[in-house]
């Protein structure tokens, strides 16, 4: 399943959804918003807690230079439940909108664990509102790696002796109990320059294009046997942007984030109505908490002699 976007939209707003079946409608107004707390973050074993995105909801018509976002004073707790530990996050401001969230910064040391179950609870006041919500994800199991990828150095859409184009292939050791693996790819020689513009699947303009467009992809596989083992995922052209070198990210994923990735994109059913993405939060709560364990490899494309 291809997707180009891999973010959660902070802002959720109210809809009120029409039932009729065959033609999906959605007239969008105010009158269902209700204030909610938006999460998005990830614990990866072996990583500092960082970046754990905790924010609001608005109305269509909030005045956004006015309406504080991000939700900087809430009480955000890391519940280790195997050890019965508990770590208040610390806000950490930033230009950046990726780093700015909270973290772990005491001294005390704080290592995600491969197998370990966490929980997040969040408690804030939103438009007089005191709301809360809670998630809790087990962290995959130990002995997931990339085996081999081949090849490491490749043309672009390079041909076997029969003519058929050659898909770069990664051969991964599962992760017991996970089923779901995600792949991203991220290139690392970016610029005007580098883009494979004699592509079969776009048309771009280099007086025009943006670069930041095509500076992130990711692919997944899921349904995979449930035990140890290998598997294979493909790494496809259209995933492939630029002539260089590209970073290979593979992640075994939780079920709270893979259940995320499966729905947040997908909200039309097939006789037109919608539902919403598949959230796994108890009480005020919106998005994401997950985990994973990333390994990565790289890959190197050659422009055609």
């Amino acid at each position: 399943m291809r997707q180009r976007s891999f973010v959660l939209a902070l802002s959720l707003a109210g809809v009120v959804q029409s039932l009729s079946c065959g033609e999906g409608v959605v007239s969008v107004t105010n009158q269902s918003y209700q204030p909610r707390i938006v999460v998005s973050g990830l614990l990866i074993a072996g990583h500092p807690v960082e970046d754990i995105h905790v924010s609001r909801n608005f109305r269509l018509d909030e005045n956004l230079n006015e309406t504080p976002i991000f939700l900087t004073e809430a009480a955000v707790l890391l519940i280790d439940e195997d050890e019965a530990a508990n770590y208040p996050l610390t806000f950490v401001d930033s230009p950046s909108f990726e780093k700015r969230g909270f973290a772990w910064r005491d001294d005390t040391p704080l290592a995600i664990r491969a197998g370990g179950t966490y929980s997040l609870e969040v408690r804030a006041t939103v438009e007089g509102q005191e709301l809360f919500t809670r998630a809790t994800t087990t962290v995959p199991g130990a002995g997931f790696e990339i085996v081999d990828l081949t090849p490491e150095r490749t043309e672009y859409r390079a041909r076997d002796g029969a003519g058929n184009v050659i898909m770069p292939e990664v051969t991964i050791e599962r992760s017991p109990g996970t089923t779901f693996y995600l792949l991203t790819a991220v290139p690392l020689d970016m610029s005007v320059d580098t883009f494979i513009y004699d592509n079969p699947f776009s048309d771009e303009d280099p007086r025009k294009i943006d670069l930041f467009d095509f500076n992130y992809e990711f692919e997944w596989i899921q349904n995979t046997p449930v035990g140890a083992g290998q598997s294979k995922m493909g790494l496809f052209w259209w995933d492939v942007w630029f002539y260089g070198r590209h970073e290979i990210v593979i992640y075994a994923v939780d079920a709270n984030w893979a259940h995320f990735l499966q729905t947040f994109e997908e909200v039309q059913e097939l006789d037109g109505n919608f539902h919403e993405p598949k959230f796994e939060f108890e009480g005020d709560g919106l998005g994401y908490f997950g985990s994973a364990i990333p390994d990565t490899t790289n890959i190197e494309i050659l422009r055609s002699d």
